[in-house]
């Protein structure tokens, strides 16, 4: 194999894809977070400690939850600015915060994982699983959440839910980094009240700023019979604005990414933002023929002004009628150096300018696509033409340096020149 220049900035996003659901998805080697030396810290190594905790902690304080497994019986209420709750670092598989099972309608005081409506709250470094409405619930008045490093398996309905109120108090300032959201079978089976197979990966109501990067969304595939066939895994809506969604990976999802979703009756569904170097894959098959036939796109920008959709890369495997679809009255908004085996369309009279956009893609082109690594294989500049060079997508999904000579198109960069120093290169490695 040729040696590559890679850049460690977000390069083990790939550690963490396996072909398995459960405890073989594993959180990216997410980079160690400081905390300030002067807050408060609390240690807890009990479910009964951890409520107390939560319920008690003065605000600024660090919750240090030690490993083991938590059976909740009741949510964690957070009301407390600035507090964070952390396993220890390095993992996120060692503490691990359990409901009462996703679709289990006695869940008594565990309706989710975490609830908040403080400003402040910091999740890392442990897995959420099993709660029957929302692992992490956000109501308004919680600014600038964190999530980071926190494996989320099998909720009712959201993995994290950012609602708003009706004088139009968003939660702003949002980042999700280095998770996971993923069924281990199949979404919910029962109707949680908003009909079967209502689930999202990251939904946010008018919420402002949001980043959502260096994450894996795996198996948000609703089957032929639920009421929900198409639920993004990350959906921008209802006002949101400039959410920045990159270096993704996307496994079975029925929508990846959603910027709007209705032709917006208060101005528009979402206003700009860029969504760029992610990747998408869909097992073939994966849909029957009429649901291909009611099918939009993985990527939609519906009354989403002023977008720009760059270099991200999909193999739909003819699951989908348009990769990446504009919508509604949106305007102003662009879909560059995408790679990919499906087209770019709109629909509604929506306006987009469309450039250097590769559609005919095929699995020899990349590394392993069934594990969502759509990195160039070796061979690949063989087949592949360069595009023009975008300022807005300097770096790729692993933190390289695009050349402005010759940008490939998707969300990787192949470099062909040995370093003095080759590094571990895991495009090859098994995943």
């Amino acid at each position: 194999m040729n040696p590559r220049i890679i850049l460690q900035i977000g390069i083990s996003i790939t550690l963490f894809i396996t072909s398995s659901y459960a405890a073989a998805v594993s959180c990216p080697q997410a980079p160690s977070l400081p905390i300030s030396p002067n807050a408060p810290v609390i240690n807890v190594s009990s479910e009964q400690d951890l409520q107390n905790a939560v319920s008690s902690a003065a605000a600024g304080s660090v919750i240090n939850v030690q490993p083991g497994t938590y059976n909740l019986s009741s949510t964690l209420y957070v009301r407390n600015s600035d507090i964070t709750i952390t396993g220890p670092d390095g993992s996120c598989d060692t503490v691990i915060l359990a409901g009462k099972g996703m679709d289990n309608s006695n869940y008594g005081q565990t309706a989710h994982g975490i609830w908040t409506d403080a400003p402040g709250l910091t999740v890392r470094n442990l897995t959420i699983k099993d709660v029957y409405y929302h692992s992490i619930a956000l109501n308004h008045g919680a600014e600038s959440p964190l999530i980071y490093n926190v494996k989320m398996l099998d909720a009712g309905e959201q993995f994290i839910k950012a609602s708003s109120a009706p004088d139009g108090n968003y939660v702003d300032n949002g980042r999700v980094e280095y998770s996971v959201m993923a069924y281990t079978s199949t979404p919910p089976t029962i109707d949680h009240g908003g009909g079967t197979g209502y689930t999202n990966g990251v939904d946010v109501h008018g919420g402002h700023n949001w980043v959502i990067r260096n994450n894996l969304f795996k198996n948000l595939h609703t089957p032929d019979s639920a009421d929900n066939l198409w639920n993004p895994a990350i959906l921008m809506w209802k006002g949101a604005t400039n959410t920045l969604t990159e270096n993704n990976i996307f496994i079975d999802c029925d929508r990846a990414i959603s910027y709007g979703l209705h032709d917006y009756e208060n101005g528009s569904d979402h206003v700009g933002g860029i969504i760029r170097n992610n990747m998408l894959y869909y097992s073939p098959g994966l849909y029957s023929s009429s649901r291909k036939y009611e099918s939009d796109g993985a990527i939609i920008v519906w009354d989403s002004t002023n977008t720009k959709v760059y270099h991200n890369t999909a193999l739909i495997n003819g699951n989908i009628n348009n990769f990446i679809q504009f919508r509604f009255t949106t305007t102003g908004s662009e879909a560059k150096n995408n790679l990919s085996d499906g087209s770019i369309n709109s629909r509604s009279g929506a306006q987009f300018t469309a450039e250097n956009n590769v559609d005919n893609a095929t699995s020899p082109l990349f590394v392993a696509p069934a594990e969502g690594n759509l990195r160039l294989a070796d061979n690949a500049p063989d087949t592949l033409s360069t595009v023009e060079f975008l300022q807005d997508a300097e770096l790729d999904i692993d933190g390289q340096a695009r050349s402005q000579s010759g940008t490939h198109p998707g969300a990787d960069q192949l470099y062909m020149l040995a370093p003095p120093n080759p590094p571990s290169d895991i495009r090859g490695s098994t995943l």
